[in-house]
């Protein structure tokens, strides 16, 4: 017997960065959201404005605008305020609030604004509400309370409408409302569930970043990543070490660095030989700063993972520890 596929299952609960990010989002798709409403309005009083009461359509028209610039508004307050876990919740059911009020009015093509007369009017309704509901449904799709109420109100009354157009007929039309109710939960439990995975993940790549970043620039010891002859990126220490800015580093050959151009070479060539070899290297060299002082620097390096040129460098200011080795 052939199973039925599953629905994508409920994600465990975001990180509160995630679920910050997640009605981020929300909020973000608000104006194409609008827009896209805005083409629908349009469309409406072109097909409807010879076949509904211009009066109601003003009306109706009066609601829709005054439900997007509340809308409008709570993204506006949104955008200004300091976003925390424990009020993102009620802003995410202020959402949901302003969706379900738009909804109301898109309901109303099923109700006051419907066609009586039977034709391409009511087809226009039709067509127009599903795809209204569709396109509103991805839109939200990162909200599971905002799906619902904004589907519920728009496509179940054209859904009724329907049923009670086909007369005695009634198993055609429920199977075809059912189906359709059924193909806009897929996508929407599709959507949300790609949608969680990927803030999950990003908010967890950029929490490992902000870790690294934090080690990189508190560490001890110079650190140094290098590509070729250059150091294209290090940090804060290594400045220090160096007596010169990181911008200026970055623009400097490692020749410039060391105190003769053939000790920067034997220091290439130390690394070449040691990562050829797939061996870590280290040694001792000596650097000279902006002011031309010099300083003895212990490095420890290896390849970067993967298939990069670059190396990575631990440097270390060794000066008072040969200062004070015997000399030989």
């Amino acid at each position: 017997m052939t199973s039925i596929p599953a629905l994508p299952s409920e994600p465990n609960k975001l990180s509160d960065n995630a679920e910050i990010r997640r009605v981020e989002t929300l909020f973000q798709r608000l104006p194409s959201s609008i827009v896209a409403a805005l083409i629908g309005i349009l469309l409406v009083f072109f097909i409807l404005f010879d076949v509904i009461g211009v009066d109601m359509l003003k009306a109706w028209a009066a609601f829709m605008l005054s439900t997007f610039a509340l809308r409008t508004w709570l993204w506006y307050m949104f955008r200004s305020s300091q976003k925390h876990i424990d009020t993102v919740k009620r802003w995410e059911w202020a959402f949901a609030g302003g969706a379900f009020l738009t909804s109301l009015g898109w309901a109303a093509l099923s109700g006051p604004l419907y066609p009586t007369a039977a034709g391409g009017a009511q087809t226009f309704v039709l067509l127009l509400t599903v795809a209204i509901a569709f396109t509103g449904s991805v839109m939200v799709a990162t909200s599971n309370v905002t799906f619902w109420l904004f589907l519920v109100p728009t496509l179940f009354p054209i859904i009724g409408r329907y049923f009670l157009a086909m007369g005695h007929n009634v198993i055609f039309p429920v199977a075809v409302g059912v189906g359709c109710v059924a193909v806009f939960v897929i996508v929407q439990r599709t959507l949300y569930r790609f949608a969680w995975d990927n803030f999950q993940r990003n908010t967890d790549a950029e929490s490992l970043l902000a870790e690294q970043q934090a080690i990189f620039q508190s560490s001890p010891l110079g650190i140094a990543v290098m590509h070729g002859d250059r150091i294209v990126k290090c940090n804060a220490r290594l400045g220090e070490l160096l007596g010169r800015r990181i911008q200026d580093i970055n623009t400097l050959t490692i020749h410039q660095h060391f105190v003769s151009i053939d000790e920067a070479q034997q220091f290439l060539s130390d690394a070449h030989h040691a990562f050829e070899k797939g061996n870590s290297m280290q040694g001792m060299y000596r650097l000279r700063r902006a002011d031309h002082s010099e300083l003895w620097a212990e490095f420890s390096g290896r390849p970067m993972a993967g298939d990069t040129p670059q190396s990575v460098w631990m440097i270390a200011d060794v000066t008072l520890r040969e200062a004070r080795r015997p000399v030989q």
